[in-house]
């Protein structure tokens, strides 16, 4: 709720290659994390859709 996904892009990440796309919030616009679209090595394939969401840029509400 609240956030946008932006563009697909190919990032070299820890675990291998991997198309993903950047999660930002639809108010203030920053970047919050991204979601895996696609997983190129089959052992990484079960983090296709999901999303990686960093703590320290989320703020809570009171």
């Amino acid at each position: 709720m609240n956030v946008a996904v932006g563009p697909k892009e190919d990032r070299q990440l820890m675990t291998g290659l991997h198309t993903v796309a950047d999660v930002h919030c639809e108010d203030c616009r920053k970047v919050l994390g991204w979601k895996y679209e696609r997983a190129y090595e089959e052992t990484q394939k079960y983090k296709e859709g999901k999303f990686i969401l960093e703590k320290s840029k989320i703020a809570k509400e009171n």
